[in-house]
This record gives structure tokens, C-alpha cells and sequence, in this order.
């Protein structure tokens, strides 16, 4: 009886490890992330207080000066006249006025998509301490420029582009600018998930150019480690899918993979096709246009969970394998 009870114990034990290859303790992770609303702080200051304020920026993080202002605000930081004439012209613009006292009443949304950011960047110190790993998370307003962008040190919201499909404002964005799409895509939900893929796609696991298949696995490990590090957010949400949009793509799995092998598009070098299935759109074209878009990235995901699933891998072993050793491994669903 008491072998028995130890031989259970011990399955149980194996199968719980197998099981609980990437979690980790939080509280254990010693990496700290600041969090900024750039947006009020810099509208809300004095004169003098903006003058600080962007030295002190253009010191620490030229970078992410840059994209907040010159191209975000279209406000020059070239001198401090330039830039202080420019914020007080851009914050008293009426459109600008609405959008801000819209943000200004979005202060627990932000705090919890912080919060979820900086669990994930915790769980990525501590499942690949090598990697890269952002030390602030900034709010911002963009003009509708941007949802996110990285610089080498801090992850960007453009916060305006989350108030949700249904907000008044986005409702009155013009048409001929932001398609029907592109609004739906402005969801709260969405936020956590493009802040912590903007960064692992900048600073961890850049840009390929090889083919077609090597982007489309290298999303495919972005969207799989983006699951293991943020698991508080639903899947269907980090591919930026509706829950209809992802069971069309997951029924249409084994179709959308024949079609590639058919068309021999795989080991192209077309820098068309990989707009068509790895970039934002209506729908993916090539393929029906019930279809989601950007279903290049789906397949790249599908493809490197059924190789995570089976073997397991440590995040770095999973950054540093060659796309090609995942993709024969792939089998097609059924």
C-alpha cells in the first residue's frame, strides 16, 4: 500500500513539473518597471516644468522623445520655445481638448494594463534573464498616430487608440482615415498585449529577411512566448482576434497551410505576401474575406505551440532555434 501511495506521489509529482515548466513566483522577480502618464504630466505642468521635463527626457530615452513628440504631436524639441509654443497649440486644439478629458477619466484601465505589463516583463526576467526588459511603461497621446512603439528602454501607449470601438470620439474619427476595421481594432483589451509584443518584436526577437517562413515562425514565437509571459490575458486577444475571428482561424488551420504549400509560398521572398498575411487589414488577403487578418501570424503561432507543447523549451532555447528545425516538426491538423 505505501509503494502504491509513493508511486502515485511521484507521477503526480513528474506531471506537475512537466506541467509548470513556465510558471514562475512574481514575487521573486527583482526587475522593476516605473510607470509614466506622459500625457498629464506634461499638460498639466507649467512652462517652466515642460522645459525640465523634456531635457530630462531627451537625456534619458532620446528615442522615445522623439516618437511622443516630433512625431507623434508634431511639437519640435529642437528649443524650448519651439517645444512649449508647440504643446500649448496642440493642447488647446477643441478635437485635442475632448480626447484628453476623455483619458483623463481612464486612470483604473491604465493602472491595470500596467499592472498586467509589468507581470509579464517580471515573468520574462525570470523565465530569459538575458533578454532585454523594459524599464518604464508610458501613457501618451499620439493624435491617433500610433497604438504602441519601443524604443530600447520603455514601452509607449498611444492611450487614445484603446477608449473602445463604441466611444463617441472614435465614432467621430473620419472615415476616409480609419476604416471600420482599424476601430475596431482600438479595444481596451488589446492594449497589454501589442505593449508586450512591440517590445519582444524591437528589442528580443527582430525582423527577419529571409522568407516568408522565417517571419511568419518568428511571429509565431512572439505570439507563443507572449502566452507563456501573460497568461491573465485570453489568446484570442493577443492575436488581436475576436472570439468568432479565432475559430474561423483555427477551423481553417489545415486550409490556410495547404494553400501555402500549394502555392509554394512559403520559402518566397515577396515582401507582398508578407503584408497580405502578416500585416494588419480588413482580412487576409489571398483568402476569403470572411476571413481575420493576418493569419500569416496565426499559422506562425499554431506552428510553434504544437513544437512548445511537445518539447517544452526554455524561452531562450525557443529564441535561438532555427525556424526551419520548428516548422518540420509541424504536424497539419486533421
Amino acid at each position: 500500500m505505501i509503494r502504491k501511495l509513493s508511486l502515485l506521489l511521484l507521477l503526480i509529482g513528474l506531471y506537475a513539473c512537466q506541467s509548470d515548466t513556465y510558471q514562475v513566483d512574481l514575487d521573486s522577480a527583482k526587475h522593476h518597471v516605473s510607470y509614466q502618464n506622459l500625457d498629464s504630466s506634461f499638460r498639466y505642468a507649467h512652462v517652466n516644468e515642460q522645459r525640465r521635463l523634456i531635457k530630462a527626457l531627451l537625456v534619458s530615452d532620446f528615442d522615445l522623445s522623439q516618437f511622443c513628440f516630433p512625431y507623434a504631436l508634431q511639437v519640435s524639441t529642437q528649443s524650448d520655445s519651439a517645444f512649449t509654443n508647440g504643446l500649448k497649440r496642440t493642447f488647446s486644439q477643441p478635437f485635442n481638448q475632448q480626447v484628453f478629458a476623455a483619458l483623463d477619466k481612464r486612470a483604473k484601465w491604465r493602472m491595470k494594463t500596467f499592472q498586467q505589463i509589468e507581470a509579464g516583463l517580471k515573468r520574462l526576467s525570470l523565465l530569459a534573464p538575458k533578454v532585454p526588459l523594459a524599464k518604464s511603461v508610458d501613457f501618451t497621446y499620439t493624435q491617433f498616430a500610433a497604438s504602441a512603439y519601443a524604443s530600447s528602454k520603455a514601452i509607449v501607449l498611444g492611450q487614445e487608440r484603446y477608449l473602445g470601438t463604441d466611444h463617441p470620439i472614435i465614432a467621430s474619427l473620419p472615415q476616409q482615415q480609419f476604416y471600420d476595421w482599424i476601430k475596431e481594432g482600438m479595444a481596451p483589451q488589446y492594449a497589454t498585449s501589442d505593449a508586450l509584443l512591440i517590445w519582444l518584436g524591437t528589442n528580443v526577437l527582430k525582423t527577419t529577411d529571409e522568407n516568408f517562413a522565417s517571419e511568419m515562425i518568428r511571429w509565431g514565437k512572439l505570439l507563443a512566448i507572449l502566452e507563456i509571459i501573460s497568461p491573465e490575458v485570453e489568446l484570442h486577444n493577443h492575436l488581436r482576434y475576436s472570439e468568432q475571428d479565432f475559430e474561423w482561424a483555427l477551423k481553417a488551420e489545415r486550409g490556410v497551410w495547404e494553400y501555402l504549400v500549394d502555392q509554394q509560398l512559403l520559402f518566397k521572398t515577396d515582401q507582398e505576401l508578407n503584408m497580405n498575411f502578416l500585416n494588419e487589414g480588413p482580412y487576409t488577403i489571398g483568402l476569403p474575406q470572411e476571413s481575420p487578418d493576418r493569419m500569416g501570424r496565426f499559422l506562425g503561432y499554431r506552428i510553434v505551440k504544437q513544437y512548445i507543447d511537445a518539447n517544452e523549451p526554455s524561452i531562450p532555447a525557443l529564441l535561438a532555434l532555427p525556424y526551419h528545425q520548428i516548422l518540420k516538426k509541424y504536424e497539419v491538423p486533421q
